[in-house]
Formats: C-alpha cells, structure tokens, sequence
C-alpha cells in the first residue's frame, strides 16, 4: 500500500528564493495518487498550518460540495466552497520535489525557514515548527518528535 497515504514527520527548509522540498515519501504518494507531480496547497480550516495534498483529493472535496448540496447554490455552499478553493494554490514541482511557495501561501502558514510536513492520511499539513509547538492540544510525543527533528537540524 505503499504511497497511498501521506504518513510520516519531515522537516525541510524554505531557502531564499522561497523553495520547498516537498519529502520523498509524500511526493511518492502525489505521483501514485495522480500521476502528477502537482500539489495543492491551502489554508487549514481548522488549525494555524497550511494543508497539502494531490489533485485526485482536490476532486474529491468537489465531489463532496456536490454531494452534500445537491444543486443547492445558496449561502452555505458558497461558504464551504469558499473555505475549500479560493486560497487553494495548485503548484508543480521539479524532479528534485523542489517547488516556489507563493507569497500569499508564505504568510498565511508563517512559513520563513524550517518547514515541518506532518502526514495525515489522505492529506498533509506543513507547519511552521514554532507555531506547532505553541498550539494546545497537540500530542505530546509528536511535540517531542519535531524538538527532536529541530534539534538534529540544529534549527
């Protein structure tokens, strides 16, 4: 089952010119998954990072708009569709699994140096570390882990 799921803890860097690296693992399972090396990136909903996954997961938030409105065009889906698509990036990436966060994307995730990647099934969430840290509720063997990652990083 290999690069179904996104799976696994990663710290990168976001260099000068604002390139990413997006994990080997998590562009294993993009690839699979699409058959593209193409992420979205967004805004979480429901936490202060940004989400990421591929774009047969993008259809499937389109599906579910579809499903749960059927035809209805009012208030409510206009919300949900808003929250979901409008500050959704769609980025490629080189062979290295290099991509340019947008300017907008660097801000809204606070992301200026250390970039954490946190699997979570069918997407992924790209914290900036520190903010993680500070966010309550947060398991305390994951925080270990990412002081773990920063300290190895010297970060």
């Amino acid at each position: 089952m290999r690069g179904r799921f996104f799976s696994g803890t990663y710290l990168n860097q976001v260099d000068a010119k604002h390139r990413l690296s997006v994990p080997a693992a998590f562009r294993e399972t993009i690839e699979a998954r699409s058959g593209s090396k193409t992420v979205v990136l967004a805004p979480a909903e429901h936490a202060p990072c940004l989400v990421g996954y591929d774009l047969t997961y993008l259809e499937t938030l389109h599906a579910q708009v579809e499903q749960r409105f059927a035809g209805d065009f009012g208030p409510g889906r206009g919300a949900l569709a808003r929250t979901l698509f409008a500050s959704a990036e769609t980025i490629g990436y080189d062979d290295n699994g290099r991509l340019i966060l947008p300017p907008i994307l660097r801000e809204l995730g606070e992301l200026a140096g250390p970039a954490l990647f946190l699997g979570a099934g069918d997407y992924f969430e790209l914290w900036a570390p520190p903010r993680l840290l500070e966010t309550e509720g947060v398991d305390p063997r994951l925080l270990r882990t990412v002081r773990a990652l920063l300290q190895a990083k010297g970060a």
